[in-house]
């Protein structure tokens, strides 16, 4: 396959991602460098005279974007979705009537006018996306070009005759003499009508004069159809393999690769001896390592995704194997071009399950593995959209103001914007979120939670009551990585050394908790770090973990989780076994750096008393 053939097909199997990054980077631009100027229909009704009637350009667009619409679903109806959405090429189908008189691709004919239209909304610079689409959209029908050519005879008399992206006069008068019929079927609409929220989008825009009004009301089609496209176009062999791995999205891949917990508070709860031996949920592994900082005998990672633990296995390889820079460049926080030479060189010491995994995801390593979770990804999209809603130079200022009346004042006036409400009541929702983690962590949530509420008051916290300069997650999410100043702990430079001669009293489990510590002895662990994990399994489940987790523990041994939506402390049965440190546990979270989280919870185990007997005995009974 020629070079220009091996790219077109790239580029065509990627078209969802490359459309994606044509849009941010247009609306980057746009804000980064012609925000003071003004949108494009507006220069032209001034250069027109007609000024005044510029908000009439709202009720132009809602009006055509209806015609759109119903153009993309007419093309989708006379194919199938499977057709449609495909990340191959369907060269067996091949459709010469209706509106495929028109133009022979309909589908992006209809899409490169909805761009166009939204563009000019935008400054000038927002006139890069028709441009880019039009480039770009060429190329893919230059791709399907080549595959039809070889299998559907006909076709270069159907490509003489009708033009590839742009209606002719010629193909517009053959189209209309041709008594075409409107054809719509239940398929062609459900997924091909991703611009139908424009249509109110617009109309709201022209009572609020706002275009992120508009578009904040149409983008939740634009994203189901993105979601049912990338279900639809996978190759049944992919879907299949990844519904055996796991069908639950929390196993599919690496969840988070990084820790979302400071484990600062973590460390001051705990205040870790060297007899201790240390249990944590291995998460993105972050803070177990940082937990090695402190001396304990020994540190147990678990996690029931599997994928959790390859990555703690790679960062450990990396630790072993790299220089202090060497190491911040292979994980991600400094640009890096050798990462893969990097990675080859160390993934000898990995397990062969590890092995395996990052062999088959070198573009996670080459990306830099603390930015590859589903987590993080969404981080960056959030980030993405703040800095669009809020400005860059607005984000910085809070970095730079050190006074928490000055940061208070600046959030009011330049952050707390009507936009900003609206995006996390839109972004921010339930179904939003759903889409993107495992329904399984809401399971337990009540049904009025407002999770743009929740993350509106975090965030406004974040800002204006807890250091800001040195919260090294509140700048991964507005800027998508850290200053090397304000690093977390096991990536600081001072506890690198420290951290790399303790690596191996870290053992790695891939199981439940309750599943794993039925193996283990009595009085076997000192501290328990849960994270967040009570809030998603059930109640009942939640009160056996910590009877195990009591039959495990050493006397007086100390327990730390967090409450990030649902609230979870240890069930009333078990008081006098458990005693919660409520003061404690309240003077930590008040500097918690992971703003995120709603409550901590720090409680110790005190095992000398006849209720832990009972209750023991009444738990062995029922398993039994």
């Amino acid at each position: 396959m020629k070079l220009t053939s091996k790219i077109r097909k790239f580029e065509f199997e990627s078209r969802i991602f490359i459309s994606l990054s044509i849009v941010i980077l247009a609306c980057i631009i746009s804000v980064a460098f012609f925000s003071h100027y003004p949108p494009v229909y507006i220069t032209l009704f001034r250069l027109s005279g007609l000024e005044e009637y510029s908000s009439l350009m709202f009720l132009f667009a809602s009006v055509f974007m209806i015609f759109i619409s119903l153009l993309r679903m007419w093309a989708g109806s006379l194919l199938t979705s499977n057709t449609v959405m495909s990340f191959k090429v369907r060269s067996e189908s091949l459709v010469t009537s209706g509106v495929y008189l028109l133009v022979r691709n309909p589908i992006y004919f209809s899409d490169w006018l909805a761009l166009t239209l939204c563009s000019l909304f935008l400054p000038v610079s927002g006139l890069l996306i028709p441009l880019l689409f039009y480039l770009h959209y060429i190329e893919l029908i230059k791709y399907e070009e080549e595959s039809f050519s070889e299998v559907q005879e006909g076709y270069s008399k159907y490509v003489k005759e009708v033009p590839r992206l742009i209606p002719t006069l010629n193909s517009t008068i053959g189209f209309l003499k041709s008594k075409p019929h409107l054809y719509l079927n239940k398929d062609g609409i459900r997924h091909n009508a991703l611009f139908i929220l424009f249509v109110p989008g617009f109309l709201v825009g022209y009572f609020t004069e706002s275009f992120l009004l508009a578009v904040l009301i149409g983008i939740p089609a634009v994203l189901d159809w993105a979601i049912v496209h990338t279900r639809i176009g996978l190759p049944k062999s992919s879907s299949k393999q990844i519904h055996k791995q796991k069908q639950s999205k929390v196993f599919s891949n690496v969840l988070y690769s990084q820790c979302w917990e400071d484990p600062q508070i973590d460390r001051e709860a705990f205040n870790i001896r060297e007899d201790d031996v240390v249990f944590s949920i291995t998460s993105g592994g972050c803070n177990l390592l940082a937990f090695l900082i402190d001396d304990p005998a020994s540190v147990i990672a678990l996690d029931l995704n599997p994928h959790q633990n390859h990555l703690l296995e790679l960062k450990i390889a990396a630790f072993r194997s790299l220089s202090y820079y060497s190491l911040l460049e292979f994980i991600g926080v400094r640009k890096c071009n050798k990462r893969r030479e990097l990675y080859d060189m160390m993934k000898i010491s990995l397990s062969k399950d590890a092995k395996i995994y990052w062999d088959n995801n070198p573009e996670q390593i080459e990306h830099g593995i603390i930015h590859c979770g589903r987590y993080e990804n969404y981080m960056k999209m959030l980030g993405n959209c703040v800095r669009f809603l809020t400005g860059s130079k607005t984000i910085r200022k809070f970095f730079e103001t050190e006074n928490m009346n000055e940061r208070k004042k600046l959030f009011d006036t330049d952050w707390n914007s009507r936009r900003w409400k609206i995006f996390t009541k839109v972004f921010l929702s339930r179904r939003i979120m759903s889409l993107l983690f495992d329904k399984a962590f809401f399971k337990y949530l009540k049904k009025e939670f407002s999770f743009g509420d929740h993350f509106s008051e975090k965030t406004k916290r974040a800002l204006t009551q807890l250091p800001v300069r040195q919260n090294y997650f509140l700048r991964y999410i507005l800027f998508g990585n850290f200053d090397e100043s304000f690093l977390p702990p096991y990536l600081r430079k001072e506890n690198f050394d420290i951290i790399k001669s303790r690596l191996r009293r870290i053992k790695i489990v891939t199981d439940s908790c309750e599943n794993y510590f039925r193996q283990l002895p009595d009085e076997s662990i000192s501290k328990f770090n849960f994270t967040n994990i009570f809030e998603w399994i059930p109640e009942d489940a939640f009160e056996n973990v910590l009877i195990e987790t009591i039959r495990v523990a050493k006397d007086n041994a100390v327990i730390t989780y967090r409450n990030l939506l649902v609230p979870r402390e240890h069930p009333e049965s078990l008081s006098g076994i458990i005693e919660s440190d409520k003061l404690l546990a309240k003077q930590l979270h008040n500097k918690d750096l992971s703003f995120i989280y709603d409550n901590y919870i720090v409680e110790k185990i005190r095992k000398g008393n006849e209720k832990w007997d009972i209750k023991l005995s009444e738990y062995q009974q029922e398993i039994n």
